[in-house]
């Protein structure tokens, strides 16, 4: 598969003109961090007063029962961040794991502070990104209480798609799709085997193909807009940033 990613870089964030003006001004950028497939950047309950900005790879951001369930609460790609707690509500509700080798930076509070231009745009940008994440676990919330298999997965793919499109890691209505079956049962409160009869109902239907490797198709975008009840455009006004800041 090819396509053309944006690139967002830790000394000129795209998807942050603000940020970067700011970080410049002090004189020094901050450190790129990177965690390997599998492990995790920081556990539910830890002491983690910080902004994670995603440069590059998968990061889900996860909630386990006593009994090891885990549930991924959402999905972090490429140019997303995510408050993990602050100083007045520092104990992190969430684990966040690498699902993918990853780049990140994380940002103290202090970055949030001042009163100049910068600093008004970043708070703008996070507030945006709160409401979008927002949005993001409110759709997954209503189809985990009142969807079927069906709505539930057509969902996923469909906002996993409209994400990766936003920063150019779509090549036309196909994208790697990094998530074992175990993940994408976390992702939308289903076992394993519900996962694997509507994925495999899906391309008995022509609606989806997997391609190599991890690469999937959607082929029918249509018919996933209507098992999920999503209007495409609509989705996106809810759980894409508009412009830059």
């Amino acid at each position: 598969m090819h396509f053309h990613k944006k690139q967002i870089e830790a000394d000129g964030f795209e998807v942050s003109p603000a940020l970067d003006v700011k970080l410049k001004r002090r004189g020094s950028g901050p450190q790129v961090r990177t965690a390997e497939k599998r492990s995790f950047i920081s556990h539910e309950g830890d002491v983690a007063t910080f902004l994670l900005l995603l440069l590059d790879g998968w990061v889900a951001l996860t909630k386990a029962l006593p009994d090891g369930e885990t549930q991924i609460i959402d999905l972090l790609l490429p140019g997303d961040s995510a408050l993990i707690a602050a100083q007045r509500a520092p104990i992190s509700a969430c684990s966040v794991e690498a699902l993918t080798h990853a780049k990140f930076v994380t940002l103290g509070e202090e970055i949030l502070g001042g009163t100049d231009a910068e600093d008004a745009a970043i708070r703008r940008r996070l507030v945006a990104t709160l409401s979008t994440a927002q949005a993001r676990v409110a759709e997954h919330l209503l189809r985990s209480g009142r969807g079927s298999a069906a709505s539930r997965i057509a969902y996923a793919l469909l906002e996993l798609y409209v994400r990766l499109q936003a920063v150019g890691m779509t090549w036309e209505t196909s994208f790697a799709l990094p998530m074992t079956q175990q993940d994408i049962g976390q992702f939308t409160g289903l076992s394993n085997v519900h996962v694997c009869r509507t994925l495999r109902r899906f391309e008995q239907d022509g609606i989806v193909a997997h391609r190599h490797g991890t690469d999937i198709a959607l082929h029918d975008i249509h018919a996933l807009c209507t098992l999920a009840g999503v209007n495409l455009d609509q989705l996106r006004s809810k759980i894409l940033i508009r412009g830059a800041f």
